[in-house]
This record gives structure tokens, C-alpha cells and sequence, in this order.
């Protein structure tokens, strides 16, 4: 695996306020994590009565994404053997579900996301 050649902070710069903003509207706290080096590593936690079901979510900040970078995409990822494609979610540890969006070349956001309890 060669290393990456960009820095992933001026897009988490320019993307964090409005992301935080859609994901609280929508009942998650949104937290950063990793090295902003490849790419931007968010994590989403369900934070007050009515959060929305993680794909909802998923898609509203990838919506956001494309409204502030002027592209964002569904992108594929290999999770072991699984695959995540147009919008679908992979499986991670402990329950979350992950997506990939792309920001048109070079950094990316691989968003995991714990699914509100069913109560």
C-alpha cells in the first residue's frame, strides 16, 4: 500500500460545522476521529428522543457534503469480504454501520454510525 499524497483537513474544516449542524438536527452528536490524513473519520451517536434511522442520516450528510464541496457520492468499500455500494451499509464492530462518500478524488468521509435503541 503506497501512502496518500493529500490532507484531508482543509475539506474537514470546511465540512465539520455544517455535517455537526445537519446530524444534530437530525438527533446525533458527530465526532471526529483518526488523522485527517487520507481521510476523515466521523462517527455518529445517537443523542436525543426521535434520532432518525442511520441510513436517513447517512444520506442527509452525504446531501450536506455535496451541497458545501460541490461533489459527494456514494462510494464503494471492501470491509473483509463485504462490499458497500450506491448508499448501502457495511457492518463494523459493535454494531455500527459505515459508509463511504466521496469527495470527487483524494479524501474521502467514512462515516460509522450506532443505530438508535429500539425503545
Amino acid at each position: 500500500m503506497t501512502p496518500c499524497d493529500w490532507d484531508s483537513r482543509p475539506h474537514f474544516e470546511r465540512l465539520i460545522g455544517p455535517l455537526r449542524e445537519k446530524a444534530r438536527d437530525l438527533g446525533y452528536a458527530l465526532a471526529v476521529h483518526g488523522t485527517l490524513r487520507r481521510d476523515i473519520d466521523l462517527i455518529a451517536v445517537p443523542w436525543s428522543e426521535g434520532a432518525v434511522p442511520p441510513p436517513e442520516l447517512a444520506a442527509a450528510l452525504r446531501a450536506a457534503a455535496e451541497t458545501v464541496n460541490g461533489e459527494a457520492h456514494w462510494s464503494w468499500s471492501m470491509q473483509g469480504r463485504e462490499f458497500t455500494l450506491a448508499g448501502c451499509p457495511g457492518t463494523k464492530p459493535h454494531g455500527r454501520l459505515g459508509w463511504v462518500i466521496n469527495l470527487g478524488g483524494g479524501p474521502y468521509i467514512d462515516l460509522s454510525v450506532w443505530a438508535p435503541s429500539p425503545e
